[in-house]
């Protein structure tokens, strides 16, 4: 999408952007299909309140990124059938190609549904993950030294020891990440 019409794209929030990569992976759902989706699918990446889930849907229809339907049902209150609109696509699309320095759970979000985009988007993101990443660990470990190990900094230390072995494990599994990318799915 050229530079001028992604500036008329409106920007999403992470649970906008996670509503919309739904709908367009999974096609027409009511909100409660959409919350049992994320417990099923997502749940362990990301996971908002089903309050904000369901306060999503009005808002994006408002914005013109969904269309919605009430479906009547017998025997229950009439229930919303949500899809993606073109202009949700678009601004999907963008949402999906911007990189959010720290942005933790939207990059993993964005790697879940990475379908949705290319590789070549989804390798910046992990470009973006790894550099934030090394500065972490660059940080913890310049605290490490200062560290006594005794009185509060033995608590500490723990909290420390975790800190830099889990942000070396991310690294090794970015890595992993961005070599399974240039190689492309099976």
């Amino acid at each position: 999408m050229p530079a001028a019409e992604r500036t008329r794209v409106q920007k999403l929030t992470t649970t906008e952007g996670a509503v919309l990569a739904l709908l367009a992976t999974e096609g027409e759902r009511s909100g409660y299909d959409l919350a049992k989706l994320v417990e099923r699918a997502i749940g362990h990446i990301w996971s908002p309140a089903r309050s904000g889930l369901y306060a999503t849907l009005p808002r994006l229809g408002k914005s013109g990124l969904v269309e919605s339907k009430a479906v009547v049902q017998s025997a229950k209150p009439d229930k919303q059938l949500y899809r993606i609109s073109k202009a949700g696509r678009e601004a999907l699309a963008a949402w999906l190609e911007g990189v959010e320095p720290g942005a933790r759970d939207t990059f993993f979000l964005k790697l879940f549904v990475g379908k949705l985009t290319t590789p070549d988007v989804l390798l910046e993101h992990v470009e973006r993950f790894v550099d934030d990443t090394e500065v972490r660990l660059a940080i913890l470990r310049e605290i490490a030294p200062t560290n006594t190990n005794r009185g509060h900094d033995w608590f500490h230390r723990h909290l420390l020891e975790y800190g830099i072995r889990r942000a070396e494990l991310d690294l090794d599994w970015a890595d992993g990440v961005a070599r399974a990318l240039r190689k492309g799915p099976r």
